[in-house]
């Protein structure tokens, strides 16, 4: 009897297992590329949709590409809640939004400064925003960046995206932003994004001689937050600091002035491989952190007469090639103990891992009131490992 039973509860079963049962069709819905976040006067938040034009999307120059059209357009409404707002939206457009293929948010100053935690609430409750998304934050209107022209794509938060996957400056996601803002013994820091002109003009030229059109957008500097609220930006020397100190310094370029007396001119190294180790120490009683960089870095360029086929010259480029990372990560240690009292580093995590118990009993509820007085020793060590094809200049 089992040998009739079995087949017959398959032949059953596979009716239902037919077909996509859920599908959701292309046509019916509203894919977001990006989301924009502001505060608005009267303290309502407006969401901001990049979307994208089925129709106009595609690799530039396909026979399905963008012939001529728009990419994306920018949709908002306002709500008290981001649930809310969006809502709203869902109200004045004929497909259902979708954000699963949505990689970037984008988050203005002014709802920064009052508070993100329960803004980033709705990403990791809602099912379909990826947490991967990459997390940026402007000094201006989160919308202005989503109306922004791309350039080499489609859809410009494409590019911003592409920008972040080369790490030329910080890489958080939303994940990561919300794992630091629960965090002990750190406080999260994130990429700041703005729009610049392609083109550098000359201090003569107007800046009437520029169109918006020209802009794109340009990720450089950071916001530095103290628990959920945003306290202040870091340029860019700084946020090379912070990169060095965060141990995310994948690549990058160190131009350094040589001496007079050395050969003049300038010589830039390109970072082939970096590893900064941050050491808790207690020294008396006292804490204390040490700091060590290793580096190796090739020479790319010269406009100096150094003889770098001498082994005491690439010994002077070094210890001026660690100067200037010194200098660096002293930047932003110094505005972030002085200016910002937030600890972006990690340094108070670092210590709960060496000391827990210390941590625990000492430092993890006055934590904000040691790190400004916190002692910090930057060691950091080159190594410059190819000089390149050299011209002995006289």
């Amino acid at each position: 009897m089992r040998k009739f039973i079995t087949p017959l509860i398959m032949v059953m079963i596979i009716p239902c297992l037919a077909g996509c049962w859920n599908r959701v069709e292309v046509n019916d819905i509203a894919i977001v590329t990006a989301i924009g976040l502001d505060r608005m006067k009267d303290g309502d938040i407006r969401l901001s949709l990049q979307i994208g034009i089925p129709a106009n999307l595609g690799p530039i120059g396909a026979g399905g590409g963008n012939k001529g059209g728009k990419g994306t357009f920018v949709i908002s409404e306002t709500g008290e809640t981001i649930a809310d707002a969006y809502r709203k939206l869902q109200e004045k457009i004929a497909r259902r939004i979708f954000f699963s293929h949505s990689r970037v948010l984008i988050i203005g100053e002014k709802l920064a400064r009052n508070g993100v935690s329960q803004i980033i609430d709705f990403f990791p409750r809602y099912k379909e925003p990826r947490m991967n998304s990459f997390i940026m934050f402007t000094k201006g209107q989160a919308s202005e960046l989503l109306r922004s022209k791309s350039t080499l794509e489609n859809v410009s938060s494409e590019e911003t995206r592409e920008l972040n996957k080369l790490n030329v400056g910080l890489k958080v996601s939303i994940k990561g932003f919300w794992e630091m803002m629960l965090a002990e013994g750190i406080n999260p820091t994130a990429p700041e994004v703005n729009l610049k002109y392609l083109e550098v003009k000359n201090k003569s030229e107007s800046k009437a001689e520029h169109s918006p059109s020209e802009k794109t957008q340009s990720i450089a500097g950071a916001a530095v937050f103290k628990k959920d609220k945003l306290v202040g930006w870091m340029n860019d020397a700084e946020t090379r600091g912070i990169l060095w100190l965060r141990n995310t310094l994948e690549t990058g370029v160190i131009t350094v002035n040589i001496p007079k007396k050395r050969g003049g001119g300038k010589i830039s190294t390109k970072i082939i491989s970096t590893k900064t180790g941050i050491n808790p120490k207690f020294q008396g009683g006292q804490l204390t952190i040490e700091v060590n960089t290793r580096s190796e870095m090739i020479v790319v360029e010269s406009t100096s007469k150094m003889n770098l086929t001498k082994t005491k010259m690439i010994e002077i480029l070094q210890s001026k090639l660690e100067e200037d990372i010194r200098n660096n990560i002293q930047l932003a240690l110094d505005k972030a103990q002085k200016q910002f009292h937030s600890d972006i580093f990690g340094f108070g995590r670092a210590v709960y891992q060496t000391y827990p118990k210390v941590w625990n009993r000492k430092y993890k509820k006055r934590w904000d009131e040691e790190f400004p007085k916190l002692k910090v020793t930057i060691k950091p060590k080159v190594e410059v490992k190819r000089i390149g094809l050299t011209i002995e200049t006289k």
